[in-house]
């Protein structure tokens, strides 16, 4: 694996393939590039490779201001969504009264950009969008979400997190019974990426990999694995929220030093690298697009 900065790209929503779930662990993303090789797997989980993790006991997140016009899910709903899924992953029991070593998570607003980046020398955020009117990454037709991570490749530390979700291809609602898929249960998913985790084949798990409704509900399995990827009482660099490099609601621009993503490819050079993971549905409607799982589960 190549030193210095990668980029990881997971996606709660498009693993195009279903598979037959079997009982397995939670998996821990590491810096290992799956498609270098050389990784080692237990089971479908990468086992080489430093585990991804957040430095602070304090994370920040952003949803950008437009919202979703197609859908009629506003920045303001959007935001509530995403509160309550991350208040999931911080409840959740590791065991003896504890919970996640997370303290706190903070919404910096609404913000302009509305594409994942990573910006190496100048302000961040970690925005949460839709995208209503074309979904740009062709290489992952069923897409529901897409989250992309920014990390150390050396050390797997995070710096910056990023999900889109693909509104112009699929129906959902914040009203769990108001649509095809609950927006809930997707943004539920889609952060257990932003926090550290991979996809498990325990089929009741939230981490699981193709859609179901009842993905707001954390398995043990989920708990487990959010336990791991941020145990209790561990102890950190600091408790600042704002972004690496500052704070800043705006795209960079190309000069900048900025690293955008293109899910499932790979970029050539010393430092960066993509990997993209998909949440998908399994066959129901045929062919390609959002695949619904006969009433199963997402990816």
């Amino acid at each position: 694996m190549n030193s210095g900065l990668r980029l990881l790209g997971l996606a709660a929503a498009s693993i195009v393939l279903c598979v037959s779930a079997r009982a397995s662990a939670y998996c821990l993303t590491r810096t290992c590039d799956p498609n270098s090789g050389s990784c080692q797997f237990e089971g479908n989980c990468i086992v080489s490779g430093k585990p991804l993790y957040w430095p602070n006991s304090c994370v920040s997140f952003d949803v950008q201001k437009d919202g979703s016009a197609k859908l009629q899910i506003s920045a303001d709903t959007l935001d509530t969504v995403v509160t309550a899924a991350f208040a999931r992953w911080l409840n959740a029991d590791c065991g003896n009264g504890t919970h996640p070593g997370l303290s706190q998570i903070k919404d910096f607003g609404q913000i302009d950009c509305a594409k994942p980046e990573y910006n190496k020398s100048q302000p961040n955020a970690n925005v949460i969008t839709f995208h209503d009117s074309t979904w740009t990454y062709t290489n992952t037709p069923d897409t529901v979400a897409l989250t992309t991570v920014f990390f150390d490749g050396d050390t797997g530390e995070i710096y910056d997190a990023n999900v889109e979700i693909n509104s112009a291809d699929n129906d959902l609602s914040a009203d769990p019974t108001g649509a095809e898929m609950d927006l809930n249960a997707v943004i539920t998913h889609e952060l257990g990426h932003f926090l550290g985790l991979s996809h498990t084949a325990v089929s009741t798990a939230t981490m699981y990999m193709s859609y179901n409704p009842d993905m707001t509900t954390l398995d043990p399995d989920d708990e487990q694995g959010i336990c791991a990827s941020l145990p209790p009482g561990r102890s950190t660099a600091s408790s600042d929220c704002t972004p690496r490099h500052g704070f800043s609601g705006e795209c960079a621009t190309p000069d900048s030093g900025c690293c955008a993503t293109a899910a499932g490819s790979n970029t050539s050079g010393n430092a960066l690298g993509t990997i993209a993971f998909a949440l998908g549905v399994c066959a129901w409607r045929g062919r390609a697009r959002l695949r619904r799982a006969a009433r199963s589960r997402r990816s």
